[in-house]
């Protein structure tokens, strides 16, 4: 397995308000309780695999400082080993946690509720309709009820299923097959449609082989990122035209993690360890590509991950270098960079949460 997207990804591929935030500071002191602030960004660092070392960090945002473990502080143990994905959902939190193949739910003080155990390692988390949908990295996607905070049905999908999103009704899922990346198997090179309302695989549209992030708009379309194989098969930016299930390479953007922000796709380019050479911005309504380097420095950016969050227009950026504790870049919806403030051990998610 490519040792890269192992830890990064995880196996292969792997969201301030518009307040200007203070310098912060760090509290790393795991027996002593902060107060609960009034707004935070939580972070979910995924530690290194096998060390039983993932954490949960918060940045307080009435004061800048910030708790690099508050899930130990809050419930005195640690996450577990492999943090993977996490989602604010109402007045719940949900964490993967890969190594575990459990999924912890918090409330909203990373207060642990019920620690849910999965029939596979849990990947990546969609929300629809009152249900929270996570992919298990054993070819299923699952449905997990969210007031009996139980998994209610699971359906089959393709090889090692990693990002999905949801579209006209339907959850879109990129089947990576990472684990048979040494295999006459080889990688899966398919996004499997589900149908909401049924709960059933209805189609599986194929791609560039190793999908594995994914994302939608407003327009019609799903956007995915293959991988490729590493060799001669180079990573690809996608787009799925809903109406016709049809895919095509995108010409003059490509990314290895992206993600979407209103109107706007946000795409790093960055393979192979090396710090990123581009950070698109897209114009998904105007099909029009508007920077191909809308942060300024890049050099900085070692091993970088982005995520949005919708709700409150943010930007985030996680950087890391696998052995020392990362930083989070934020930035608002304009592009305007707010703060930086560091987490834990390979970030890989950002929420933003306000009471």
């Amino acid at each position: 397995m490519n040792k890269r997207n192992f830890i990064k990804m995880p196996v292969l591929c792997m969201t301030m308000v518009l307040t200007f935030f203070t310098g912060c500071k760090d509290d790393d002191d795991p027996t002593e309780e902060p107060l609960a602030p009034s707004e935070y960004i939580y972070v979910l660092n995924s530690g290194n695999d096998g060390n039983n070392n993932a954490s949960l960090s918060m940045y307080n945002v009435d004061d800048g400082t910030v708790t690099k473990d508050i899930f130990e502080v809050r419930n005195g143990r640690r996450l577990g080993d492999k943090g993977q994905d996490m989602i604010v959902y109402g007045s719940k939190m949900y964490i993967a946690v890969y190594g575990e193949s459990t999924i912890e739910v918090t409330d909203l003080e990373a207060k642990s509720i019920k620690q849910i155990e999965t029939e596979g390692q849990p990947r990546y988390f969609a929300i629809d309709g009152g249900k929270v949908y996570v992919t298990y990295f054993n070819g299923y996607v699952a449905r997990i009820d969210t007031a009996l905070l139980a998994v209610e049905a699971k359906v089959q999908v393709g090889r090692n299923p990693e990002q999905l999103t949801v579209a006209n009704g339907n959850l879109y899922v990129a089947n990576s097959g990472g684990l048979d990346y040494n295999t006459d198997a080889g990688y899966d090179n398919t996004v499997s449609v589900i149908d909401i309302a049924t709960f059933t695989e209805t189609k599986q549209i194929k791609v560039v082989v190793n999908p594995c992030n994914i994302v939608s708009d407003s327009q019609g379309y799903v956007y995915v990122v293959s991988m490729g194989n590493y060799r001669d098969i180079p990573n690809t930016l996608q787009k799925i035209d809903l109406r016709t299930n049809e895919f095509s390479a995108m010409e003059d953007i490509n990314g290895t993690f992206f993600a979407i922000l209103e109107n706007t796709l946000y795409a790093i380019f960055s393979q192979y360890g090396n710090p990123a050479i581009k950070f698109y911005s897209y114009d998904v309504v105007k099909n029009q590509l508007l920077s191909d380097n809308f942060i300024g420095d890049t050099e900085k950016y070692l091993n970088p991950v982005i995520t949005t969050d919708k709700t409150f227009g943010d930007i985030y950026i996680t950087t890391s270098d696998f052995i020392n504790d990362g930083d989070v870049y934020v930035f608002d919806s304009t592009e305007k960079f707010i703060t930086k403030f560091e987490a834990g051990l390979n970030p890989m998610k950002a929420v933003r949460v306000k009471k």
